[in-house]
């Protein structure tokens, strides 16, 4: 896990040491204060303070308050957001990983957050704040033999649906990271070593990050690629959606602080959207490991005959599936979809669908590339980072 939103609402209450730290400086109004435009608005919220501390010490979360209107529109609410890296803020850095069972260090390392804000607000009530935004974190530490960028150029050629975007960006100086998006999820993988050690404006970590770089060159990890795969859900109906179904919970239940932290939640959220990935067919198409032409025709001919016979109709199956194979490795299964509707109308574009899970489904025997498969293993052990594995050299 690393970044978290939390909210606070009423009937939680919380109070301001320090009411000229936020900008503008923060008051509270009764409903009577208000102009008849600002008690008919429809407006999310009426005014929006943030917290800007002029003198930060140790570990603070970006705080915000918004006055708004109850849902009846007859009273004032006040709601407070806060958003903050789970990790940085118990070690200062991100390679080390939390756990479920780290909840009382994270509770007393953020109620301490709050302290140092001027901000009053009840243990209980940090507990049960909502959750509207939520990243699932894991690092997996790959061997000198496997190459990050190996790992990156076979994910970039995956697909999900019509509604998801796959880009890959580089920056001059050697960064590179793979973002698939879509509208409140995202998936994103990259070097966490070598995007520590970039300049802010180049990164993708955007925060502090001294500590991080003063553990990687403690340990001596400079040269070392620490795959780190990021599944941020963005929204709170979304969070309600992804966090309830890992629990086996109604979609509708409000999802708390204090849910992040069950019992083998953070690897059921990796490994489910993980899988998603790729365990579709085209993308178990796209991912397949190294395997010279022939014999990937041999294995998919031999299974097609096993499971249907060897009538005109297999020989005609195992074709096609081998046409689709290779292309889906060869160019990512995106740019087979595009290239064959930019010439034949997408009407039913079921049918390659079907054939490409008929190509899937001859695959079976055949694994991952060595990359994929590596990381795919870490993830089912899900064994956390820690100072004594990087004692270990990771």
């Amino acid at each position: 896990m690393d970044t978290v939103i939390i909210k606070i609402s009423p009937p939680n209450n919380f109070n301001f040491l320090n009411k000229s730290w936020f900008v503008p400086e923060i008051t509270r109004r009764r409903y009577e204060d208000l102009s008849p435009t600002e008690k008919c608005s429809d407006r999310l919220y009426l005014r929006h303070f943030v917290l800007k501390c002029p003198r930060p010490i140790g570990f603070m979360p970006r705080i915000e308050v918004f006055e708004k209107l109850s849902e009846d529109k007859t009273a004032i609410q006040y709601d407070l957001k806060a958003e903050f890296s789970v990790p940085k803020m118990l070690y200062g850095n991100s390679l080390q990983e939390v756990s479920e069972q780290d909840f009382g260090k994270v509770l007393s390392a953020l109620k301490n957050g709050f302290d140092r804000a001027g901000v009053v607000v009840e243990e209980s009530a940090i507990i049960n704040a909502t959750v509207s935004v939520v990243n699932f974190c894991k690092n997996v530490p790959l061997p000198k033999e496997l190459r990050l960028q190996e790992a990156l150029n076979e994910l970039k050629r995956i697909d999900i649906n019509k509604t998801v975007d796959v880009t890959i960006k580089e920056e001059k100086n050697g960064g590179r990271w793979l973002h698939i998006y879509s509208g409140t999820l995202e998936r994103v993988f990259y070097d966490k070593v070598s995007d520590s050690m970039r300049p802010k404006v180049k990164r993708k970590d955007k925060g502090f990050i001294g500590p991080e770089r003063d553990i990687i060159e403690r340990y001596g990890l400079e040269k070392r690629e620490v795959f780190r795969y990021e599944f941020r859900i963005k929204k709170a109906q979304t969070v309600k959606r992804e966090i309830n179904t890992a629990l086996g919970r109604s979609p509708t239940a409000p999802v708390l602080f204090k849910d992040l932290f069950t019992p083998s939640l953070h690897k059921t959220v990796i490994l489910n959207s993980w899988h998603k990935l790729i365990l579709r067919p085209e993308n178990q198409l796209a991912l397949l490991g190294p395997i010279d032409n022939m014999s990937l025709l041999s294995h998919i001919l031999t299974q097609a005959k096993n499971m249907d016979g060897g009538n005109a109709h297999t020989m005609n199956r195992a074709l096609i599936s081998y046409g689709l194979a290779q292309i889906a490795r060869d160019c990512g299964i995106k740019e087979l979809r595009r290239t064959i509707f930019s010439i034949w109308d997408d009407n039913h574009s079921e049918r390659l669908t079907h054939k490409i899970e008929a190509s899937a489904e001859l695959m079976r025997g055949l694994s991952y590339s060595n990359t994929i498969n590596y990381i795919n293993e870490a993830f089912r052990r899900f064994e956390p980072i820690s100072l004594d594995l990087l004692n270990k050299g990771i």
